[in-house]
């Protein structure tokens, strides 16, 4: 294993240059939509990258082929004209529909333009946008996107619209193609983040208290029913998405028996087997202490949420902090911290709970930090940014830095891109301008052995976030 530092300009894409100018640990980015994974499933199911074939089965919308080789060749004109047409067909149904009160075809009729914009090919998986993307047609990519062209669509290789702009060096399409998905990411984080406080607010609201005690309101059967169908659709497709593709969220993450340490302590795995934390991340945990403590200073306050196997906190000892802080939920890590003698370092205190509890109880005792660092399992990216809004109560005016470990969308270069540029413009409208080192890594497949999905793999890269106070 080995690792090299390159800071990149501020202005940050983990992609090629673009236009030659511009996890949570595991996080996979919140418009991974449940269709989106259905549709890998198959493709999954029915071939194997490289070796797709063609398929019988028949487009679900008419003028696809017509579609994809106006897109392929650059006919905008022709690309407009056909999604026009969609559009004349859903109105002739509103036609049809107001004699025929018994026509049950709305829906697919209304959804003809989308679908013509978004279908895929049978065989390989390439969608209208991916073909545009691939020949360079910004114009036509505009078009489709504005028809409701999903931006986070893969091909049968695993592969986006996006991916395939940059392996063809389309770097204006590549730049519309971040915008949408930075758009689209950020949209539907602030829609998650409301219904998670309009949930919150209900369930208070369906809590009376009468006479000192605690009385809940009649269940809705209806309702409980529709939640129920609801986890077994998702119980359904997550028995059928590739394992890459599964939801990197685990809500039952912090009960006791749920993780186990190897006998080396170099491998920390949940019940899924999935890696807690794993040895080769050494050398990445590393350059983050020494970012944190701006470039191994000494006498540095610092701040670390989740222990994990202790790797950047061991990195951070060595750098001999006047305070260190740590963070950690899970109580058999916590047990682990203890039977290692963590509680016994005169420079370490621990807060063993949740950070949502934990670090607002630091900002009210008027803790700071010089450098911070967030490394949690099993958050959402809402988490993630959440926490942005608790850190920079704690983090030193003058120059502090925060980091975090990078595992947004491992999986996919460009969703990882596009989620890279989302924690930054939330953490610059929180003051901090955010760049990011490449560090490159090299990781023996033996590490993986009993661990069944694999972060960063096949990647010689890592893109370590830092961010610092704004200037002037």
């Amino acid at each position: 294993r080995h690792i090299a530092l390159r800071l990149r300009r501020r202005s940050f894409s983990p992609l090629p240059p673009i236009s030659r100018s511009i996890h949570s640990r595991h996080m996979h980015m919140s418009a991974k939509r449940k269709a989106d994974d259905m549709a890998a499933a198959s493709v999954a199911e029915n071939d194997t990258a490289g070796s797709a074939t063609s398929s019988s089965t028949e487009p679900l919308v008419k003028n696809h082929a017509e579609m994809m080789e106006a897109c392929a060749s650059g006919q905008l004109s022709s690309v407009i004209s056909l999604l026009k047409a969609a559009d004349d067909d859903v109105d002739d149904h509103f036609k049809r529909s107001s004699t025929d009160p018994d026509d049950d075809e709305g829906d697919n009729n209304l959804d003809r333009r989308h679908l013509l914009a978004a279908q895929q090919d049978p065989a390989t998986g390439e969608s209208p946008l991916m073909a545009a993307s691939r020949h360079g047609h910004v114009d036509i990519c505009r078009a489709l996107l504005d028809a409701g062209a999903p931006w986070n669509a893969v091909d049968r290789y695993g592969k986006c619209a996006g991916d395939r702009a940059t392996e063809a060096q389309r770097w204006e399409v590549v730049n519309l193609l971040v915008e949408a998905g930075t758009k689209a990411e950020l949209i539907l984080g602030a829609s998650i983040r409301l219904a998670k406080q309009l949930d919150k607010s209900n369930n208070d609201n369906n809590t009376n208290t009468e006479n000192g005690a605690t009385k809940r309101q009649p269940r809705n059967d209806a309702v409980d029913q529709e939640k129920k169908q609801s986890k077994d659709s998702d119980a359904a497709v997550s028995k059928s998405i590739p394992v890459s593709h599964e939801p990197c969220t685990k809500p039952n993450y912090l009960q006791h028996n749920n993780v186990r340490y190897n006998a080396a302590n170099t491998l920390l795995l949940d019940d899924d087997d999935d890696a807690v934390m794993m040895e080769w991340e050494r050398p990445l945990m590393n350059a983050h202490a020494n970012i944190l403590t701006n470039n191994g200073t000494k006498r540095k306050r610092v701040l670390n949420i989740g222990f994990g196997l202790g790797i950047v906190d061991t990195a951070l000892q060595s750098h001999e902090p006047s305070s260190h802080v740590i963070i950690e939920a899970h109580p058999a890590v916590y047990e682990k911290m203890i039977e290692d003698g963590w509680d016994k370092k005169a420079n370490v205190r621990i807060c063993f709970g949740r950070w949502q509890d934990e670090l607002t109880k630091l900002i009210e005792e008027g803790m700071e930090f010089d450098g911070i660092f967030y490394d949690t399992y099993g958050e959402h990216f809402t988490d993630l940014e959440d926490f942005h809004e608790l850190m920079v109560k704690v983090l030193c005016k003058s120059d502090g830095i925060y980091s975090f470990f990078n595992g947004l969308a491992p999986d996919n270069l460009f969703f990882h891109g596009v989620a890279c540029n989302c924690v930054k413009i939330q953490l610059s409208h929180l003051g901090l301008d955010t760049e990011f080192a490449q560090c490159e890594i090299q990781v023996d497949d033996k590490e993986w052995e009993g661990v069944r999905r694999k972060y960063w793999y096949g990647r010689d890269t890592y893109y370590l976030p830092i961010a610092t106070w704004k200037k002037g």
